[in-house]
């Protein structure tokens, strides 16, 4: 059976995922750059600070031009700058904002302020720089450390004047960004003794179902202890719309079955010919781009006690089900003899997959929650024999009904600044983010992932399941030093216990009346207060035989809210 296995000693060449950078010259020299559309005609640069951002477009286009930001990732509402350079060298900008098929009204305050236009032989360029936040929630979007989503638009003519900008037509597009934490640790990597391990899909022909779930099975050879210090996505040319998150596990098999396993793959959770592991090592989903340990961390790879079975789980996602797609995606990961200080571990949490997740239908703003339980933390660090890990990076992840995600930080029954927020959740945008402070967790903290959903226009709830049309809700986060503990979930239950407790809560939601607002009313309350399972797992974690599983949900009397910046 062949197995795809690689080692690269030689330097790593540039895959398949992403674009080069076109050779522009630039006011100043920026620090981040994207071309914001497929055919390479927007570039954006891009430098920022702890209070403001500085944006220079380059266009091809010899007419007006238009760049801001939609929490939705439509053209309205949105918060926009317009502008142009007509030909006898006038420049014309303004602060806009827009509220539907119309033309971008002006905003009373302008707060997006123009450093630099011209028009050159290439096109346009407009330099300009606001605020992160303007204080202007009525006609301005604020620029945060989550998502933000980019819209832009130009034309080839320019207006006839301020009041008659003509429609852009096609040319028009959105684009989601990490603008504020962008920072992956580049620099991160001198160690010198660096070997490259793929974990690769060989020639998997997706099948021609909506949602497949592909996973694949490796074994790690001998090659004595090693830290992983950076992985990266390896997308095969043409199927970065389909290849959408990639999990890599290891867990502990029986020797005797090691090498009938290598290379062994099938659809997931069907025959478990592919045993499923608990321990995740890294997360990897659309959008997502090379991730870097910090310079003192790795994960441990290679070492007597590390599990030699990995188990790579693929979710393909094929709308149009297409026959034709054949696919050797997967994912790279550098490791290095080289020891570092500290080693890592990665922790899941939130809501564990199951039906008995329930978004009703028709709701703009429902709230799932999913609780890792301050026992699970205490009984992971008193079995390290420590007292505080240290998070530094985390992935939030939900499906297409997903449009905010929060993991809640609590400790002695009071709530913590947030461990992460991402209020413009983009299911084709999801990456895992580096922390811009590392947070201290302490035995007896716990977690809460609260993801919100929109069904506006659905008859019939969201459950949650495997399949993109359903729905997920969970954060994994990279923290040091290890513990056993590697997944920390929880479920509600709504009161129904028993042998048959699975068969009368599928019932129980397939019976309910979602036109009835006590209904829905009721299912939300049991997302805040009701009765749920909770649990801990680890390939190395003990659990008493006595741990108590049940538990319901409180939520403190307020959530915690940011510190306004704002008079």
């Amino acid at each position: 059976m062949l197995i795809c296995l690689v080692f690269l000693l030689e330097a790593v060449f540039p895959g398949t995922y992403g674009i080069s950078m076109p050779r522009l010259k630039t006011t100043e020299p920026f620090d981040h750059v994207v071309q914001l559309d497929e055919r390479g005609m927007f570039t954006m640069f891009w430098n920022f600070n702890s209070t403001h951002i500085t944006i220079e477009a380059h266009v091809e286009t010899k007419g007006w031009v238009g760049l801001g930001f939609s929490g939705n990732g439509n053209m309205f509402p949105g918060d926009v700058a317009v502008g142009w350079v007509t030909d006898q060298g006038q420049t014309h900008f303004s602060d806009r904002h827009t509220t539907g098929h119309s033309m971008p009204e002006v905003d009373k305050s302008q707060d997006w302020f123009l450093l630099h236009a011209e028009e050159t032989s290439a096109g346009t360029v407009l330099k300009m720089v606001r605020k992160l936040q303007t204080c202007d929630n009525v006609e301005d979007i604020d620029i945060n450390n989550g998502t933000n989503r980019v819209i832009y638009a130009f034309s080839s003519e320019d207006p006839q004047n301020d009041g008659r900008i003509v429609y852009h037509g096609t040319t028009r597009g959105t684009k989601s960004l990490f603008l504020l934490n962008p920072d992956k640790g580049e620099g991160n990597i001198t160690e010198t003794k660096i070997k490259h391990f793929d974990f690769l899909n060989l020639n998997y022909m997706i099948p021609n179902d909506t949602t497949t779930y592909h996973c694949r099975a490796f074994i790690m050879p001998p090659l004595g202890k090693h830290h992983m210090i950076k992985y990266e996505p390896i997308i095969t040319l043409g199927n970065e719309k389909h290849v959408h998150h990639i999990l890599l596990s290891r867990c502990k098999v029986n020797p005797q079955s090691v090498s009938q396993l290598n290379g062994m793959s099938e659809r997931c959770y069907e025959s478990n010919t592919v045993p499923h592991c608990q321990d995740y090592i890294l997360a990897w989903a659309i959008g997502g781009e090379a991730f870097y340990f910090p310079p003192n961390v790795g994960f441990s790879v290679g070492a007597p006690e590390d599990p030699v079975y990995y188990r790579m789980e693929t979710h393909y996602d094929n709308p149009d089900g297409r026959a034709d797609i054949l696919d050797n995606s997967g994912i790279r990961i550098t490791l290095t003899s080289e020891l570092r200080s500290i080693e890592a571990g990665m922790l899941q949490m939130g809501h564990s997959v199951n039906f008995r997740q329930v978004i009703p239908p028709n709701q703009s703003n429902f709230i799932s929650r999913g609780y890792c339980r301050d026992t699970c933390i205490q009984l992971s660090m008193a079995q390290a024999n420590i007292t505080e890990f240290k998070i530094f990076g985390v992935l939030q992840h939900s499906h297409v009904a997903g449009v905010r995600i929060t993991t809640r930080h609590f400790r002695g029954g009071r709530e913590l600044p947030l461990l992460i927020t991402d209020p413009n959740y983009d299911f084709n945008f999801q990456d895992l983010r580096k922390l811009p402070e590392e947070i201290a967790v302490h035995s007896g903290d716990s977690f809460r992932v609260d993801c919100h959903y929109n069904t506006i226009g659905k008859t019939q709830p969201v459950l949650g399941g495997l399949t993109t049309k359903e729905e997920m809700c969970m954060s994994f986060a990279y923290y040091y030093p290890r513990t056993p503990l590697a997944n920390c979930m929880s479920l509600p239950n709504y009161g129904i216990y028993g042998v048959d407790a699975e068969s009368k809560t599928w019932q129980m939601i397939r019976n309910a009346d979602w036109t009835n607002k006590t209904v829905v009313d009721w299912f939300n309350q049991q997302q805040s207060t009701g009765p749920r399972f909770a649990w801990c797992a680890g390939d190395s974690l003990k659990v008493p035989d006595d741990f108590n599983y049940r538990f319901t949900g409180n939520l403190p009397p307020h959530d915690y809210v940011e510190p306004s910046k704002c008079p």
